[in-house]
């Protein structure tokens, strides 16, 4: 069975266990559309607020913030939600960066800054992918390179 296109920039997030991880989601997924509906929704948002301009990269960052959001209030233990708020203090500096950086701004500092939001939009879209699908009941990322969790 193919992995759909949609689901590719999200694999590409969650880097090397991408191989593992990914086609047992997609087994899920595809039992479970309305998740598989939801998750296509957000990574087609933020692959949609990808690009060098800072217009683009507000629209990252607002819409990381929302997952930021969501991770705070779906953390199942203290560690994920000091992770959770870490990430909201990140996003607060990267915001703080793009209004230093307003237009007429060098280039190079605009990209070490797209770098920068890009750095974080992986792993706050990591964590909500698999976030999203563990909350309804699908497998948890594999840890250790060991067997997911199938629940």
């Amino acid at each position: 069975m193919a992995i759909p296109t949609w689901l590719i920039p999200a694999l590409r997030f969650i880097g090397a266990n991408a191989p593992k991880y990914g086609p047992v989601v997609w087994a899920w997924l595809s039992k479970n559309p309305d998740v598989a509906a939801k998750i296509q929704q957000e990574v087609q948002r933020l692959v949609r607020a990808t690009g060098p301009s800072s217009d683009a990269m507000r629209q990252s960052l607002k819409a990381m913030r929302e997952q930021v959001e969501y991770l705070r209030r779906s953390a199942d233990d203290h560690a994920e939600r000091v992770r959770a708020d870490k990430w909201a203090v990140s996003l607060t500096g990267l915001e703080h960066a793009l209004e230093l950086l307003g237009p007429g701004s060098p280039k190079a500092d605009l990209k070490r800054l797209r770098d920068r939001v890009d750095a974080l939009r992986s792993e706050i879209l990591d964590a909500f992918l698999a976030e999203q699908i563990e909350d309804a009941g699908g497998p948890a990322p594999i840890e250790g390179g060991g067997a997911p969790d199938e629940r």
